[in-house]
């Protein structure tokens, strides 16, 4: 999907470039901060981080670190 609506769509951002696409964990995936370790990298790190937001209750209202 653009991975904020729902759709299903990974490339498809509806017009609307805030919506999240593909491009954007790409472009995340390539960054020196996780030493360029790509795009599944990125999504890796991505899915941690919410699962252990909404473990806690917290996908609403994040906190700053965990």
């Amino acid at each position: 999907m653009c991975y904020t609506c729902g759709c299903k769509l990974p490339y498809e951002d509806h017009g609307d470039p805030a919506n999240i696409v593909e491009d954007h964990l790409k472009r995340a995936g390539d960054t020196d901060t996780i030493k360029h370790a790509g795009v599944e990298q990125a999504k890796q790190n991505l899915l941690e981080l919410l699962e252990i937001q909404r473990e806690a209750g917290d996908l609403a209202n994040p906190k700053q670190s965990y």
